[in-house]
């Protein structure tokens, strides 16, 4: 019964992590993506713990987005003529496809961790970039879920059931 108490207390609380990632090279096609060769963590524990990341960086220029692995095969199948095609979506800041899309720096790019793989991408919106560096700050939130408040619940009546009758 305390551990149920003790979890739904610090999951309540939640736990917040922060880093960045500096000097991260930018494309120069315009409005085009370009992903990481390697996934972001997954959240094997997505029905337990809501994980939120906000991802904030430092030029107006660029934008980021998340995909799962099947998209990110599609954008890195096209060819040059069909990323630099302005009369698609495909690919682009404006594809309805991602899992999340952030376009603009002052708001940054909200998204929930789920559990999978999950590739982050950048691409710049004009041809001649201001810059070629990318400075990224990433700030994790992690809570108890529904889900997760539920189990917690069962936990407690099945303690306070043993208690009570042993």
């Amino acid at each position: 019964m305390v551990a149920a108490v003790i979890i739904s207390i610090l999951g309540s609380i939640g736990f917040t992590t922060e880093d960045s990632v500096d000097s991260i090279p930018t494309p120069n096609v315009p409005n085009s993506v370009f992903f990481a060769d390697e996934p972001m963590q997954s959240n094997p524990l997505a029905l337990m713990i809501n994980a939120n990341a906000q991802i904030d960086w430092d030029r107006n220029d660029v934008f980021l987005v998340v995909a799962d692995a099947d998209k990110k095969s599609q954008c890195d199948g096209l060819t040059f003529i069909e990323m630099v095609n302005q009369n698609s979506e495909v690919c682009t800041s404006r594809d309805n496809e991602f899992a999340a899309v952030g376009d603009d720096n002052q708001s940054g790019l909200s998204w929930q961790a789920k559990s999978g793989e999950y590739f982050v991408g950048i691409g710049t919106f004009s041809e001649a970039p201001e810059d070629f560096e990318l400075n990224i700050d990433y700030e994790i939130d992690m809570t108890l879920s529904a889900v997760g408040y539920f189990v917690m619940v069962i936990l407690f009546a099945a303690g306070f059931t043993l208690n009570k009758y042993r």
